[in-house]
């Protein structure tokens, strides 16, 4: 008679919504022993809750790795690993509406390019923004051409926002020439609009495997192994990380875009990237303090906790 009683309470409190005074009123007991009936449904297994990840995130593994790297907040996604071309889609899926999230109607947006990002932009709900803003110039070689100009205006849409393509090269041998570029009227006013951008969205590139990198096509063979051999491990937003978060000027021409003073300036930089071959350089970006908030996959936080404990042991 007790479980049946209990089971009844449970109904009436779980499906139908009761409080426990109604509970208590309609069984003629008192509130306490209403709530104790309830409380023994629950221990005895009558009752069971279960909480559905809606977001398919990972909240333990996103808090832990939040207090780990003093990160503002963290976003794993629930149960991906593999390689950055495998899981690129699915990481894109889940972060496109966290970044909309982020973005309140009165913010200037900052976009850098990255693969993920396309993907991201495909998936983006509608939103407000203020205006949206490439942040770093192309990318064109011989093997390839592309940069953020499309994504900019995609994104741009989305967030039902004005469109601010940065119609420059990420990179120009000659300062001479990047100081004329500067100078031109469209894309000086761009520039000018960075010193507004309150949100940034980047991608982050990882220099273990060359196609984990549309940066890396920017330099000639010679000048990688230079590169790598100073350090450099990542990038993000055309800056170059080594695997102890610094920044390291680069000494092959000059960089059209985001200015490190801008970068940092911004009140929310938001890192997009994921799978093995991006790891270490995403440890490398979170040593750098630039970032503010995270989107990534298990895998990739799993290693990024067994960094920072080894660190912190040494």
């Amino acid at each position: 008679m007790h479980a049946m009683q209990a089971t009844l309470a449970a109904r009436r409190y779980f499906l139908d919504g009761w409080t426990i005074k109604k509970i208590a009123g309609e069984f003629g007991m008192s509130r306490f022993k209403a709530a104790r009936l309830l409380e023994w449904a629950r221990d005895e297994g009558l009752v069971r809750i279960e909480i559905v990840n809606a977001t398919r995130s990972d909240a333990e593994l996103s808090a832990e790795l939040r207090s780990a790297y003093g990160l503002s907040d963290v976003l794993v996604v629930a149960d991906l690993d593999g390689a950055a071309d495998a899981i690129a889609r699915q990481l894109a899926e889940v972060a496109a509406p966290a970044v909309a999230e982020l973005i309140s109607p009165n913010d200037t947006v900052g976009i850098s390019w990255g693969r993920t990002l396309d993907l991201l932009v495909e998936h983006l709900p509608e939103f407000r923004a203020q205006r949206v803003v490439q942040l770093i110039g192309g990318l064109a070689t011989l093997e390839s051409a592309s940069g953020g100009i499309e994504l900019v205006r995609c994104f741009a849409e989305k967030a039902n926002a004005g469109s601010y393509p940065l119609l420059a090269p990420v990179l120009v041998r000659e300062p001479a020439v990047a100081e004329s570029l500067r100078r031109d009227p469209i894309i000086a006013e761009t520039l000018k609009l960075i010193d507004d951008v309150t949100v940034v969205v980047a991608g982050v590139g990882g220099w273990a495997d060359s196609s984990a990198s549309r940066m890396i096509e920017c330099f000639t063979a010679d000048e990688l192994e230079e590169l790598r051999g100073r350090g450099v491990c990542a990038d993000m937003c055309g800056f170059l990380f080594t695997d102890e978060g610094d920044v390291l000027l680069q000494s092959v021409g000059a960089r059209i875009g985001i200015s490190l003073e801008q970068l940092q300036a911004a009140e929310t930089v938001v890192a997009v990237a994921g799978g093995v071959e991006k790891r270490a350089a995403l440890a490398a970006v979170l040593r750098s303090g630039i970032v503010d908030v995270l989107i990534t996959d298990a895998g990739s936080a799993r290693d990024l906790l067994r960094s920072a404990r080894l660190r912190a042991i040494a």
